[in-house]
């Protein structure tokens, strides 16, 4: 696997995505919130989740690739890497104390 990093840009896109339903729909500013949340993104990606999760998120929300292009690299199917997704980012909303209220 490849290493890769986490930049502001990219961190702010995933940051987006996983609050938006919650957050952005309710109106107001969301920059401090989006803040925290890019906080403790950085942190729960490095510690909760496993190599493989991680490379897959990193790689398809950070890197914009493809989900076959991501198997191919993993020489895994597609279904395979799209389940490593889903299940870290139901760790990381879980594990995100940013979550609640």
């Amino acid at each position: 696997m490849r290493i890769y990093s986490v930049d502001n840009q990219r961190l702010e896109s995933l940051s987006q995505a996983m609050v938006y339903n919650q957050y952005c729909l309710k109106g107001g500013t969301n920059r401090e919130r989006l803040e925290k949340m890019k906080k403790h993104l950085r942190k729960a990606v490095s510690t909760e989740l496993t190599e493989r999760q991680r490379y897959c998120i990193t790689q398809y929300y950070l890197n914009g690739r493809k989900m076959c292009d991501i198997a191919k690299d993993m020489n895994i199917t597609p279904c395979v890497v799209s389940r490593h997704i889903s299940r870290g980012i139901k760790k990381l909303q879980h594990s995100l104390p940013y979550f609640e209220d």
